[in-house]
């Protein structure tokens, strides 16, 4: 059994309220790509609002699988944005480093970059 058996159960369960409990306040997340959202956000729920005001929508995750050890876990799972004039879904990875029982640290890899960047304002429409 992992000593982050509670965090490998938050990111399986996919549940808001559950992951809020095993993320550090002061939690890195690394974006890339080329969109404005690219970058370092920093703090609990950083990335989630500022897809919203990127996009009008808020993220949702359908989680396939979880792996992980004491220091590591990666979620493999498919992420949707509805926004008031679509919807865009994408196949994505997260990478997390895990401390003391909290996400500290999380690299953000969508599949599909370019639809995800243009999705959060940095390309232009095909």
């Amino acid at each position: 059994m992992h000593s982050n058996e509670k965090v490998l159960d938050a990111i399986a369960a996919g549940d808001p309220d559950a992951l809020a409990d095993v993320i550090a306040d002061d939690v890195v997340v690394h974006v890339p790509g080329r969109s404005r959202l690219a970058g370092d956000l920093r703090g609990r729920g950083a990335l989630g609002r500022a897809i919203k005001e990127l996009t009008g929508g808020l993220p949702t995750a359908d989680v396939h699988d979880v792996l992980g050890s004491d220091a590591h876990a990666v979620g493999i799972c498919t992420n949707r944005v509805d926004c008031p004039d679509r919807s865009f879904e994408w196949r994505h990875v997260n990478v997390y480093h895990v401390q003391d029982g909290k996400i500290v640290e999380v690299w953000s890899n969508p599949f599909e970059q370019d639809a995800f960047d243009e999705l959060c304002g940095g390309l232009p429409p095909r």
